[in-house]
């Protein structure tokens, strides 16, 4: 069952309104590329003092360069405009608009650029280092801050990682629960991030060529996925669009991983009352792909109305979180037995590392699920699951397995049982190295009576 996670911005940063958003998501989302350190540390503090349970992620700025215009620029259709990194000398009268970061490596094949997750399109008709020439398809307001997208390029991954570990360093007094890390494009600095920031849940951002091709192990050594729309048809052309979403869908249900939708899935409603045609069929399509998250961003971060937004995208999944996901079965006697198991009986598990909701995920992804655990990192992944209830026990006491597990069962037997009054209990009986569980029963609300 897909849920939301909207992003907290300038138009909802008060209390009363942080607080209508709580009530409808537990999860909101703060964008680090936007505002100030001071900006973020209040609106995370507000969250957590209004509801302590509640998770946020907070997006890293990525390597991507972003207009560095403070205010909005006029673009005639046909007329030729610099993008530069620093300075650059200009031979010809043109208009000049400076960017945040260095330009990627530019692949020879691309003939042209975007700006604003593809939105507006140039033609390329000149490039060097630092600087990009390029023709506008069309007239425009240019935004401050909004990205350059060029096809088919390849960042400096050792430049990505220093921001990144820049940006973790001064935004650590931010009560985060979770970073989205930009541009990801493999594996390999989703580990460097892991070992110097061990504790940390990454969310990772597939948004490009490099991302897409590495999806695989990009997805394995992350925490969550999130799939950016707006970037990834940008880099890979909006003609392989829908096949990279399916693809990196598959990916991250195959490894039992939590997936979030982004980019304008209301993008309409910022000016309209109700969305398009086209903005309905493709939610539905996210649903059929089973997104856990859909992610709304300017929707409800800059709009003015964004509650309506908000109040539509509920009332929709309400009614249509209905379909179902197939995944194949393990062959272990164990796993076997549970994807077996009817589909209308509620799971708990109670697991330290998370090993244990991954392998579940990948066979029975939509069930009722609720997680005790008394590991942070583990209650903060499974806040993204859309299915899941998580519950933090300070410590599991192994010494006194089955007393803990009952009182624990007992004090939240209303909301475990609420469905039906039966349950199937997974927990590991006998620890060994990497036992994910071992040991299945199933339990009656009248145990507890």
């Amino acid at each position: 069952m897909s849920k939301i996670l909207p992003t907290i911005g300038p138009a909802s940063e008060s209390i009363s309104d942080i607080k209508k958003m709580l009530n409808i998501s537990s999860s909101v989302r703060i964008n680090g590329s936007h505002n100030t350190l001071s900006w973020h540390k209040k609106v995370a503090n507000t969250v957590k003092k209004l509801k302590k349970d509640s998770t946020i992620l907070l997006d890293v700025p990525g390597i991507k360069p972003r207009t560095a215009n403070k205010e909005e620029i006029l673009i005639n259709k046909g007329e030729k405009i610099i993008f530069t990194f620093k300075s650059h000398k200009i031979k010809k009268k043109l208009k000049i608009i400076p960017i945040t970061n260095p330009l990627p490596k530019i692949n020879k094949n691309a003939k042209s650029f975007s700006i604003s997750d593809g939105q507006y399109e140039f033609k390329i008709t000149k490039y060097g280092k630092n600087f990009i020439e390029g023709k506008s398809n069309e007239k425009f307001l240019l935004k401050p801050k909004k990205g350059l997208n060029i096809p088919f390029s390849i960042y400096d991954e050792n430049a990505q990682f220093k921001i990144y570990s820049n940006f973790i360093k001064k935004y650590k007094s931010v009560k985060f629960d979770a970073l989205g890390l930009s541009f990801v494009q493999s594996d390999s600095i989703l580990k460097k991030i892991k070992k110097k920031f061990k504790d940390i849940v990454i969310v990772a951002k597939i948004e490009n060529y490099l991302g897409l091709k590495n999806a695989f192990n990009i997805c394995k050594n992350s925490d969550v996925i999130m799939i950016d729309r707006g970037d990834l048809g940008a880099e890979i052309g909006n003609n392989k669009l829908y096949s990279a979403i399916v693809t990196i869908s598959e990916i991250t249900k195959q490894n039992g991983k939590s997936l979030i939708m982004a980019t304008e899935n209301l993008n309409s409603m910022i000016t309209r009352k109700s969305p398009t045609k086209s903005e309905i069929v493709a939610l539905g399509f996210s649903l059929n792909l089973k997104a856990d998250k859909i992610m709304l961003s300017d929707e409800t971060a800059t709009a003015k109305n964004w509650y309506s937004s908000l109040i539509w995208l509920n009332n929709f999944l309400k009614k249509n979180n209905n379909t179902e996901l197939k995944i194949k079965n393990n062959n272990d006697v164990f796993w076997k037995i549970i994807s077996e198991l009817p589909e209308n009986i509620p799971i708990v598990v109670f697991s330290r590392k998370g090993l244990a909701i991954e392998k579940l995920s990948k066979i029975k992804g939509d069930v009722d699920l609720t997680v005790f655990t008394d590991n942070i990192k583990t209650s903060t992944i499974c806040s993204f699951r859309s299915n899941a209830k998580t519950h933090y026990i300070s410590r599991f006491d192994e010494s006194k397995k089955n007393t803990y597990i009952y009182s624990a069962l007992k004090k939240y037997k209303n909301s475990i049982f609420k469905k039906n009054k039966f349950i199937i209990l997974i927990y590991i009986s006998y620890p060994r190295k990497a036992s994910r569980a071992n040991t299945i029963a199933l339990v009656e609300k009248k145990d507890f009576d």
